[in-house]
């Protein structure tokens, strides 16, 4: 029988990330990567190639940075290594192409989504506390002393 605690106390920060969040990461990378390298009549178009690219990795960014907790410059290099990484493998597929401005826009779009995602842990606490019933105000709050 195992129990889970939704408050970890000063061990918080070692707390390890959702399974259903690494798991949407992975997920999303691997159909990242099949629309990098596939040939391009495989390629889904959703609307304009550039528009595709920024949202693919801004929502790339979002899931690895909430993933990774506060390890936000790591995760933010590692999805910048993973754009320069599928651009430059595109060399290998031969009907496509790469080019720098296409990596630049995925590592702006996964930098933006790692911002997105680091900006949702303030946000998410501020909602917590501003939901949170006046008689159930937290232990540490002014009004509570």
């Amino acid at each position: 029988m195992s129990t889970t605690l939704a408050y970890a106390g000063p061990e918080r920060r070692r707390a390890r990330p959702s399974p259903v969040v690494v798991s949407l990461a992975v997920t999303t990378f691997a159909g990242i990567v099949f629309a990098t390298l596939c040939p391009i009549g495989l390629r889904p178009h959703l609307g304009s190639a550039d528009v595709e690219r920024f949202g693919a990795w801004f929502a790339l960014g979002t899931l690895v940075q909430l993933a990774s907790g506060r390890r936000a410059t790591s995760a933010m290099v590692a999805v910048a290594l993973a754009a320069l990484g599928l651009e430059y493998a595109q060399y290998l597929a031969p009907t496509r192409h790469a080019q720098l401005s296409d990596a630049m826009i995925k590592m702006l779009g996964g930098v933006c989504g790692g911002v997105a995602g680091q900006l949702m842990f303030p946000v998410k606490r501020w909602l917590a506390q501003a939901l949170r019933p006046a008689d159930r105000a937290a232990p540490w709050a002014p009004e509570a002393l």
